[in-house]
């Protein structure tokens, strides 16, 4: 076979490895272990510098009684997730599983004496889900030879005496052995935090997942050397921008703030919340991991069940907007929602509280819609259409008149029937709301132009924008930040703005901050900068570029490691904010 012969079957061979998880968008994260006991959360014992031996006396507490497979699995199905991920094994190294390896596990170590595994792989196979195992590869706060570039445990080990390869060879390997040849079909391994593995152990143990299942797909974290593993994890919480990600993605989300099992964190998001989150991360491209973290009895947080089976109504009526759907072709957000595509459909998933008051209004659709109906609507009743085109920027607009009232719960759909998914116009145009919002790296992104002496280490970001009214356009910067950060440090070299032949340079400030993102979530909040106002005199076709240091380069050979930053660029945003001339 010659060389694009064998490329040509490694692709194809890599589909058909893909093919589940690229359907399923939807999946149960768990995190359970020892760390439920004290209820402070999965990195309690490093955060408090807890000796191994007071942590290992936890295991002579743990007896998970209540805990019953066939419920958590039969959940996950109800809520309309495909597939479930859980921690066999997190960073305080304690297995919860039987391992031969190491007897620091569920079955030797404590009064439970069972293999929550074996229980959840035979409930998964009869239930049609997908079991998966979450395995922390380099972190190990038990094992005196983990060696990690930042987390290790320095209160019981000496770093000096540390010999990693002892670790690897004679516990990970095998650990990963037995999950992989113990349970049955593993749809995947997600591993965490592989700060510091050297690129030889990397593709070391990505070569030992295939040796033992071949289907078995592996996740990026696996390491931070680019492209590594069948598909990315972003960030804890994070959606990415468009245009960011040209592989398969996953976003792990919790629906409090935390991972492990903790009573006082009791920031639960509203069931509406999570499922327009869904929504988001779908129409993006990607799949959503939501976690729940069990009790020391085994049991899941009623908060976390409820809204896990309010999520399952939701998406049992929505299914065919969801499931096996590919990313929306616009490359940029809707205000009143999002979009997802099948070969002849386009669904529209309308947020109820930006319902609509008159027809919905959308542009770029050139291809001929032969119907329009709401998906909740078991009769497909047929929405009254009108096309429309404008001439002074080419643009097609669709408007479909809807009822007064969204029929569904957060998140209602429309379909709409096309005649070809492919002949629709995405390149950027302000919306009918007079709005537009455009990521960084939805825009050509190329090094800096040079335009003193700070951009010499930017880069720059362009877009045509089409504006079809005339009128006073307000330019903001958006920006994702945490807590413990200032917007003015990370922006202190500024950005430079230009639009419609004028130029902008500022240093963003904090203008205002939004509640709820679609995008952003704890521990980031949303913050945009209002920096110009800019009078646009016709319709027509306009260039916006963005200077700045913060854009990042698309090739970089590591994967930055999450929740790096603590000021992160996102977008830019056009609102028109008067059609008269000024």
């Amino acid at each position: 076979m010659n060389v694009a012969g064998a490329v040509q079957q490694s692709n194809r061979m890599q589909a058909e490895r893909m093919s589940w998880w690229m359907e399923a968008k939807f999946g149960m994260f768990i995190h359970w272990g020892l760390y439920a006991l004290p209820g402070e959360g999965e990195w309690h014992m490093y955060g408090s510098k807890i000796p191994v031996a007071e942590y290992e006396s936890l295991a002579e507490q743990f007896n998970p009684e209540r805990f019953n497979a066939k419920e958590w699995v039969r959940l996950a199905r109800q809520a309309g997730m495909k597939y479930i991920v859980i921690t066999a094994k997190h960073h305080d190294g304690f297995a919860m599983y039987g391992s031969e390896a190491e007897p620091f596990n569920i079955v030797d170590a404590t009064p439970f004496q069972r293999d929550p595994m074996k229980e959840l792989a035979k409930a998964c196979q009869e239930e049609g889900i997908r079991l998966c195992f979450y395995y922390s590869h380099v972190i190990d706060w038990h094992h005196p030879h983990s060696v990690h570039q930042s987390a290790n445990n320095i209160w019981d080990y000496k770093m000096e005496e540390k010999q990693f390869d002892t670790y690897w060879n004679e516990l990970v390997k095998p650990q990963i052995k037995e999950l992989l040849t113990e349970y049955g079909p593993i749809g995947l391994i997600w591993f965490d935090t592989a700060g510091g593995l050297s690129k030889k152990d990397s593709e070391d143990i990505v070569a030992h997942v295939r040796r033992l299942q071949p289907d078995c797909l592996i996740n990026s974290r696996v390491s931070h050397y680019r492209g590594m593993g069948d598909y990315e994890s972003k960030g804890d919480n994070e959606t990415p921008m468009y245009g960011e990600e040209s592989r398969p993605w996953e976003t792990p989300m919790t629906m409090n703030e935390t991972w492990g099992y903790c009573p006082k964190d009791q920031a639960w998001k509203p069931a509406d919340f999570l499922i327009r989150k869904l929504v988001t991360i779908v129409s993006k491209g990607g799949n959503l991991l939501l976690n729940v973290g069990p009790s020391p009895k085994g049991t899941i947080p009623e908060p976390a069940v409820e809204r896990l089976r309010e999520i399952g109504e939701w998406t049992e009526r929505n299914a065919e907007a969801i499931y096996g759907t590919s990313a929306s072709p616009f490359p940029y957000e809707f205000d009143w929602g999002a979009v997802t595509a099948k070969q002849g459909r386009l669904y529209l998933h309308i947020c109820n509280d930006k319902w609509p008051r008159g027809p919905l209004k959308m542009q770029g659709m050139c291809s001929r819609v032969v119907k329009a109906y709401l998906l909740a609507d078991p009769l497909k009743r047929e929405l009254p259409l009108t096309h429309t085109y404008h001439g002074g920027t080419e643009r097609h607009t669709l408007s479909v008149s809807l009822p007064d009232t969204a029929p569904d719960r957060a998140v209602s759909v429309v379909v709409l029937e096309v005649e070809d998914v492919n002949d629709l116009d995405t390149g950027f145009t302000v919306l009918p709301s007079g709005k537009l919002k455009v990521d960084v790296t939805s825009g050509d992104v190329t090094e800096g132009d040079g335009l003193g002496d700070w951009t010499m280490a930017a880069r720059r970001a362009a877009w045509d924008i089409a504006v079809t009214e005339p009128g006073t356009y307000a330019l903001s910067l958006i920006s994702f930040k945490r807590a413990d950060a200032w917007l003015a440090d990370s922006y202190a070299d500024g950005i430079r703005l230009t639009f419609a032949g004028e130029t902008i340079e500022a240093v963003p400030q904090e203008d205002s901050i939004i509640a709820e993102s679609p995008a952003c979530q704890h521990p980031y909040k949303e913050v945009h900068s209002r920096l110009a106002e800019v009078f646009i005199p016709a319709p027509g076709t306009y260039e916006l570029t963005l200077t700045s240091r913060l854009i990042k380069d698309r090739n970089s050979k590591f994967i930055e490691i999450w929740q790096a930053d603590k000021v992160k660029l996102r977008s830019v945003m056009l609102e028109r904010i008067n059609s008269q001339q000024p």
